[in-house]
């Protein structure tokens, strides 16, 4: 399979963490600036990226903090937006592309950041990347697990007050010690008013864990599974994503480095395929993970066996299962890549 046809499939990305997606250049950058010794390509490494199969959360989530730590104004989430829109469809041909943040992630280190100001950054990057690339771009309001339900209120409440600039709302963090069931008045609010729901479930490799995938759909009401890996285990998960038709964003990159699974090999990405489940495949965190979307493209093509038309397929179900509207995304789905 040559890049070129691979790079000609006009691909989704469902699953990415705006704040973690950074260019790397760009984040370099910024971090001298600011007095870190890290113009050493492996001083950066070591700060900023997770490159192999992390043996612990603390070390992990300790480059998700430096990242956190140099995204300070509102002028640099301007162009962390802007770069990661334009990597996504220059190097990968993304025309659909969903990007998830959560205010309170960068503003609890940066209290001179505002919410609105900075929800205004990100639409102007988003803009400036539409206008140069056939592409359209939608936002998911992210809570955090780790935050009690009285501030995940707030936020909620937040995004609800600026929905004309959201298209889904979406629950992440530590889904093994922080339970779901809490916030489940939040999102169905949400899904009330119109906001597409995904829900972080059944990711780690913990026993039972697949079970939260069933707690996403029934009491927070969700549309869609980020990530969900675990539900191979399940049969009686896999039964209900089969039946009611539920998109897994699966991140298999991810899935290796956080320990989710052992190998990209042993990755379940064709088998839940096999028995019928809606499979997308998305990037998770590009810049601290160091991958594009081709990347994950060739990882499955490689080493599971998937073909370009399997990836088509799961393009196809990416497409329909957007939270952006239809009209949007067909305006760009046939145009010429720039």
């Amino acid at each position: 399979m040559s890049d070129a046809a691979l790079f000609s499939l006009p691909k989704v990305e469902l699953h990415c963490h705006l704040e973690l997606a950074f260019r790397r250049s760009t984040l370099k950058r910024w971090a001298v600036d600011r007095g870190m010794d890290v113009s050493d390509d492996a001083a950066f490494d070591e700060a900023f990226l997770v490159k192999s199969p992390m043996e612990d959360l603390p070390s992990v989530l300790h480059k998700f903090l430096n990242t956190r730590d140099v995204i300070d104004t509102e002028d640099k989430v301007e162009q962390l937006t802007y770069e990661v829109c334009a990597d996504m469809h220059q190097i990968s041909n993304v025309r659909v592309l969903e990007l998830r943040y959560a205010p309170s992630f960068l503003l609890d280190a940066h209290p001179r950041m505002d919410a609105d100001r900075m929800l205004e950054a990100i639409q102007c990057g988003v803009a400036r990347a539409e206008r140069e690339f056939p592409m359209v771009v939608g936002l998911i309001g992210l809570l955090q697990r780790i935050k009690s339900v009285e501030d995940n209120a707030r936020w909620c409440d937040w995004i609800l007050e600026r929905k004309a600039h959201f298209v889904g709302l979406d629950l992440a963090d530590d889904e093994v010690n922080y339970p779901a069931q809490p916030f489940a008045p939040l999102f169905q609010k949400a899904k009330a008013q119109g906001l597409g729901i995904t829900v972080h479930a059944g990711e780690p490799a913990v026993m039972g864990c697949a079970r939260n995938v069933l707690v996403a759909l029934d009491d927070l009401g969700a549309d869609r599974i980020g990530h969900g890996v675990q539900a191979i285990h399940d049969e009686e998960v896999i039964a209900r994503l089969v039946r009611d038709r539920i998109p897994l964003e699966l991140c298999p990159w991810s899935n290796v480095l956080t320990q989710a699974v052992p190998s990209l090999a042993g990755h379940p990405f064709k088998r839940l395929l096999d028995r019928g489940v809606r499979t997308t495949l998305n990037t998770d965190d590009p810049g601290v993970m160091d991958i594009h979307l081709m990347d994950e493209c060739r990882n499955v093509m490689s080493h599971l066996g998937i073909s370009l038309e399997t990836l088509a397929q799961c393009n196809e179900w990416a497409r329909e299962a957007s939270f952006i509207p239809r009209a949007r995304i067909e305006g760009v789905w046939d145009n010429p890549s720039s």
